[in-house]
């Protein structure tokens, strides 16, 4: 009785209250808003330049070479720095290289390798601004506050992507695929300047110098913390098979309007609003659900919604009627969106709170370079398949893949902790 009073006084009053949150949020939201513009305007700038859905895979697996190289050493490398800082320079060096990429596009000096070279810089800062930023939640908000908000941040973020996805059309058509970019670049700017107004609690840094020898150690003692717990590896390896079954999805979703709907990017604001729809009101709902439901119950169904939507994006393009087509596709959309929003709400607040803060930032780095690893790999067999398969075929058996994965989590004891 005590403990559901207790869980009562915890509302979303409650987190909004926190000033410093309010502004860690702030900074967020303005991000999402110009990467809600890039998100149009940046995969149809891709497309445009390469033309080729194997560089759009190999470009995405490029993105994940970062992460899987840098973040274990960033994960150490931000216990010993200011957790404020890393987040301030990491979004103000995103906004100088979206910069340039968005100048020479317009000039028309934006060549196919550039991208990969803008793309792994653009990736090293996040690799870097990613566990800073986890680290940083138990400075901002307390542990008991996690789950609402969590849920705060996705919803708001989701209705910032909502607007952002609304006008976006407008605004390329104003100021163009360039100009898009550039709203982008000024977003992270702006973040950077509100991260560096939150204050955040006193931090226990590593005081001793770090040297090859200590990184090492340190580094070491990540990896030991993280084995000796099952539901933690557990975590990771999933998440890994994840991003695996995904790399289709994030990287052909241009190809799979152009080639298999035969749309243009009217269709894929569409798919990308109510995909985003569907993760403001998973995000929204899911601390109310998460009470009601055993926690690898909720996984799991969240998890087989998501592979459904995804093997059904497969059978869209046999709709002949357009008005039929949209609303399917809206419909699929949402339900992606919403079960996704679901599910990394569980995995990141199980990390989060199955981790001891000491080991944070470090954790965080390790799991998301081990969740990334299988990503370039996968990006090259995605861009040989596409050589075989149509886009829509591999929505199909990556999606049966994912369904077939999530059920068979039933069967896994580390699971069960969540």
């Amino acid at each position: 009785m005590d403990l559901a009073v207790e869980k009562k006084k915890i509302g979303y009053k409650d987190i909004l209250m926190v000033k410093n949150f309010c502004l860690f949020i702030i900074g967020n939201l303005i991000s999402r808003f110009g990467d809600s513009i890039d998100t149009i305007a940046y995969g149809w700038m891709v497309y445009e330049i390469t033309g080729s859905t194997a560089l759009m895979a190999l470009i995405f697996g490029v993105n994940a070479i970062p992460t899987i190289l840098f973040q274990p050493i960033a994960g150490v490398f931000v216990d010993y720095k200011k957790k404020k800082n890393v987040v301030v320079l990491c979004n103000l060096g995103r906004a100088t290289v979206v910069t340039v990429t968005a100048v020479m596009f317009i000039f028309g000096l934006l060549k196919p390798y550039h991208l990969f070279i803008f793309t792994f810089m653009n990736s090293t800062f996040e690799s870097f601004e990613g566990p800073a930023a986890i680290a940083a939640y138990p400075l901002i908000i307390e542990k008991e506050k996690f789950a609402y908000a969590r849920a705060v941040q996705s919803t708001l973020s989701r209705i910032v992507e909502l607007v952002g996805l609304a006008v976006a059309a407008g605004i390329i058509a104003v100021i163009g695929i360039g100009g898009g970019m550039i709203v982008n670049a000024v977003s992270f700017f702006l973040c950077g300047i509100f991260m560096a107004m939150v204050r955040y609690k006193e931090e226990i840094l590593r005081k001793q110098q770090l040297n090859m020898k200590g990184y090492l150690g340190y580094l070491k003692d990540g990896f030991i913390y993280l084995k000796t717990s099952k539901i933690l590896m557990s975590i990771t390896i999933f998440a890994a098979l994840i991003n695996l079954f995904m790399i289709p999805f994030n990287t052909l979703g241009v190809a799979y309007v152009n080639e298999e709907l035969l749309k243009g990017p009217e269709v894929v604001a569409m798919i990308s609003f109510s995909l985003t729809s569907g993760m403001l009101i998973g995000g929204a709902i899911y601390p109310k659900i998460a009470e009601k439901f055993k926690g690898i119950n909720l996984f799991i169904i969240s998890g087989v919604i998501l592979g459904i939507a995804y093997l059904s994006l497969a059978f869209v393009p046999m709709i002949g009627v357009d008005l039929v087509l949209y609303g399917t596709i809206i419909l699929v959309g949402f339900l992606f969106g919403a079960s996704a929003s679901i599910f990394m709400m569980i995995v990141n607040i199980t990390f989060m709170q199955k981790t001891e803060q000491q080991y944070l930032g470090r954790a965080a780095g390790i799991l998301n370079s081990l969740c990334m690893a299988a990503t370039p790999v996968g990006s090259l067999v995605v861009g040989s398949l596409c050589v075989f398969l149509s886009t829509a075929q591999l929505f199909l058996i990556f999606g049966i893949g994912m369904v077939v994965l999530f059920l068979c989590q039933r069967y896994n004891k580390s699971m069960q902790e969540i």
